[in-house]
């Protein structure tokens, strides 16, 4: 600036110098669950608190409800480094309806499940595994299972559906079709209902629907799904712990690239007894072993689960067996656990609760995740810089770096950076709008390995030459 000044002044620039880009704590752990005995001062109700390490197990928590040993099964798969868990804990209700309407919380009040939105902005740290173990087993049978349309109605661009009755936690989509609404998709079945009404509010007129009750998918676990996809996230959730088919009709529930679904429930030692206990936290554990140890792009599975002592009920595995259960469940996308043949109680299976083949496997999904949010978090210097050419320069080359970076280390099979000039206009760049693209993939894991045997007969003919050699050979030292 022309301001007059008798003597030397230093101006310091940054441009020309690309951001490193630090990789996101993929390994963050949030659950939710009670503890009735707690200390109430220590842990109120819905107020997240954090366990940093293996040495931070809280003291005062008690030994009921299901937050206690869920910690203490997390920490029981820690390496060298061990995790850092929030959680929250709930009210313990009458029953098992009115505890997981405790768990589902309210979005409004920030409480249960919701209490997540709470940690970054007190706590600046962003889990992306949750699980809410204990409470993802049932399928209700008290539940929302549909919202039949009775009539569309007229002039609608936007919808809202509320359901009411004496449940909780059922939601629901209205979709519109030339200013009608044509369907009703329910989000969340809720739990508990024995009356609900359906009620369509909106800019339109005269949209009715009725609700019919039955036995629907999980509320925790839908909501677990609905909280991940907002905050780019992954859940474990445990499957009902019956029967291999009741275990594919759990996951036919869902239909979610975030979600594993994990059956059966394990069995491990408490006060010396062996009980059976749900795995997700176990393996919301292991995960976040596995990226502290591993990398965050690899698959907790063929990873020995510690503290298991067995399954609830037999799972039959072989690694070229079809027909045996794992394989079955496996083929389903229903995680388990197994005995492996080389030792050990493993997880077994890599894919999410989705059916479309480019979107299977949870490794995958994670790793695009963190690549994503970390690129993400490491351009928020560049935000409101003025547009220049080292200013784009700058930023594809951070991103360059970054891509080859964790080219390098395993994490994505290459990547590269552009700016395409049919959507980077003028018009689009006066209104400070930039579109940087990039791609990547993350190696997906080797889940079915084919060796290929073949017979060679030649080989005998190399034992018979041999074998004259050797045969020739002595008859020669003994002459």
């Amino acid at each position: 600036m022309d301001i007059f000044l008798h003597g030397i002044e230093t101006q310091e620039k940054d441009a020309g110098n690309p951001r490193f880009v630090a990789t996101i704590d993929s390994g963050i752990i949030f659950l939710v669950g009670t503890a009735p005995d707690a200390d109430d001062t220590l842990f109120p109700l819905n107020q997240p608190r954090v366990m940093r390490g293996y040495t931070d197990l809280p003291a005062g928590l008690g030994n009921t409800g299901t937050l206690s040993d869920h910690l203490d099964a997390i920490l029981t798969q820690a390496g060298r480094m061990s995790q850092t868990v929030y959680f929250t804990r709930v009210e313990e209700g009458a029953d098992t309806a009115a505890t997981m309407a405790n768990v589902l919380g309210s979005r409004a009040a920030r409480t249960g499940l919701h209490a997540l939105s709470r940690i970054q902005p007190e706590f600046g740290q962003a889990p992306k595994l949750i699980g809410a173990p204990g409470f993802t087993s049932v399928r209700p049978t008290d539940g929302v299972a549909s919202v039949p349309v009775t009539e569309g109605g007229t002039d609608y661009t936007t919808a809202t559906v509320a359901i009411t009755g004496d449940g909780i936690g059922a939601t629901a989509t209205a979709m519109l079709d030339g200013g009608a609404v044509s369907a009703i998709v329910v989000t969340n079945p809720g739990i508990g209902y024995t009356t609900a009404t359906a009620t369509v509010t909106g800019d339109g007129t005269g949209a009715t629907a009725t609700t019919t009750l039955g036995t629907v998918a999980n509320p925790v676990a839908a909501e677990l799904a609905a909280l991940c996809q907002r905050y780019r996230a992954c859940t474990v959730v445990s499957g009902p712990n019956g029967t291999d088919a009741d275990a594919v009709q759990y996951r036919n529930d869902f239909d979610s690239d975030r979600m594993m679904v994990l059956d059966p429930f394990v069995k491990v030692a408490k006060d010396g007894v062996p009980v059976s206990m749900p795995a997700d936290a176990m393996v919301l554990g292991l995960q976040a072993r596995v990226d502290y140890e591993e990398g965050f792009w690899v698959s907790p599975s063929n990873h020995v689960l510690n503290g298991v002592l067995g399954t609830h009920r037999p799972i039959e595995h072989s690694l070229s067996d079809r027909s045996v259960e794992s394989q079955y469940l496996n083929s389903q996308h229903v995680s388990t656990v197994v005995r492996s043949p080389t030792g050990g109680w493993k997880l077994w299976g890599n894919r999410v609760a989705k059916a479309d083949p480019l979107h299977v496997f949870w490794p995958v999904r994670r790793a695009h995740d963190v690549i994503v949010e970390s690129i993400e978090i490491a351009h928020e210097p560049y935000l409101d810089k003025p547009f220049s050419k080292q200013i784009l320069v700058d930023i594809a080359e951070t991103v360059n770096r970054a891509l080859r970076r964790w080219q390098a280390m395993g994490a994505t099979l290459g990547g590269r950076v552009w700016l395409d000039p049919a959507l980077n206009t003028a018009e689009s760049m006066a209104s400070g709008l930039l579109y940087v693209h990039y791609d990547g993939e993350a190696p997906a894991p080797i889940e079915h390995l084919v060796f290929v045997f073949n017979r060679n007969t030649g080989y005998y003919t190399t034992v018979l030459a041999d074998a004259a050699r050797e045969i020739a050979r002595m008859a020669s030292a003994a002459a």
